[in-house]
């Protein structure tokens, strides 16, 4: 054989070896992204989940982790169902149509008046975000001047909270059902108004309230710290699915942590889940929500996703006394993690 075509088998053979190299490298790259983000041919554990409200920042760590490939890491495919109130998801959970609803502590306790019908695997709120907003332009610039006053309150979700409020302090109010917008109180069609800082109280500013215009009371600063919303299934479905469930919560704790340091980025998804979802969104509003959903779900990193016995007696004390619940209900039937 002639030198020259020694060269050129040579030749030949390193860039052939060059090539498989990249190809095996290529396939590695592609086997670490699914190893990081959960491999599409690899079986994970369904979750139907749905929050108690439509589309906002309000759940950010839900999407992110879904975003991020956070439940594919943890063996799980979650599914979002849409609900369009916290009733409606609780009824799903209750037709087996979802494994894991979100709801506020109050309305979950309320949920087994008659017996155990959904249990506690994660509370992601630590605090109550209700306040009381009144114009001062109506003569409201104290407590006293909520008497006789109109008051606008959710007609869904539990008002536990709010009543408690009004009761422990003797006001006379006469209470209007509203259905989450704020138009009414901007018409004067109301004096004071139920809102959630996270959200109603920035759409107050958004639309040309100074905060110096209005009365503002943080229920949370009144012994009424009585935590929002939390992870609920079935009994059941804990029982057969231990850890699914630990493995979710935590998934869903490393979604919010992930959102909470990523905010921009964190804001881009949820704008575009709105608007896919056909809902009016602004990026300031997002934004401010969440923002403040990071004083709400961890004011301590210690704290995240627990279900604290004392938040659980006061929601519980509240419910019993401003409710129709009369079963009092132990924090270990409530809370599978109890002993731990």
């Amino acid at each position: 054989m002639s030198r020259s075509l020694v060269v050129l088998a040579y030749l030949v053979l390193i860039i052939y070896l060059i090539s498989v190299s990249a190809c095996k490298t290529g396939e590695t790259s592609e086997q670490s992204s699914h190893a990081q983000f959960g491999d599409p041919d690899i079986d994970r554990f369904e979750i139907r989940f749905s929050p108690k409200w439509h589309p906002q920042a309000q759940f950010a760590g839900i999407y992110m982790a879904i975003e991020k490939g956070i439940y594919d890491q943890y063996g799980i495919n979650v599914v979002l169902m849409d609900s369009f109130s916290s009733e409606e998801a609780l009824k799903k959970l209750d037709l087996g149509e979802i494994d894991i609803g979100h709801f506020d502590l109050s309305q979950a306790i309320l949920a087994n008046l008659d017996s155990s019908r959904i249990v506690n695997i994660g509370q992601i709120s630590q605090k109550n975000s209700v306040m009381l907003v009144g114009k001062r332009s109506r003569g409201i610039s104290s407590i006293r001047d909520f008497n006789n006053k109109k008051l606008g309150i959710w007609r869904r979700t539990s008002h536990i909270v709010t009543e408690a409020f009004i009761q422990e302090n003797d006001l006379k109010m006469q209470q209007i059902p509203i259905d989450w917008s704020v138009n009414i109180f901007i018409q004067d069609a109301v004096d004071v108004i139920n809102v959630m800082r996270y959200n109603e109280y920035y759409q107050l500013l958004q639309a040309g309230f100074a905060e110096e215009e209005l009365f503002v009371l943080d229920l949370c600063d009144w012994d009424l710290d009585v935590p929002d919303e939390g992870l609920y299934v079935r009994p059941q479905f804990y029982q057969e699915h231990p850890e699914i469930c630990r493995s979710f919560l935590q998934a869903t704790i490393d979604g919010w942590l992930y959102a909470f340091s990523h905010p921009e980025e964190t804001v881009d998804i949820v704008l575009q889940i709105m608007q896919d979802a056909n809902i009016r969104a602004n990026r300031a509003h997002q934004s401010w929500m969440l923002d403040k959903m990071k004083d709400v779900v961890m004011p301590s990193a210690s704290e995240i996703g627990i279900l604290k016995r004392e938040d659980f007696d006061k929601a519980l004390e509240l419910s019993l006394k401003y409710s129709n619940l009369s079963r009092k209900i132990s924090f270990e039937e409530f809370y599978p993690y109890a002993a731990d």
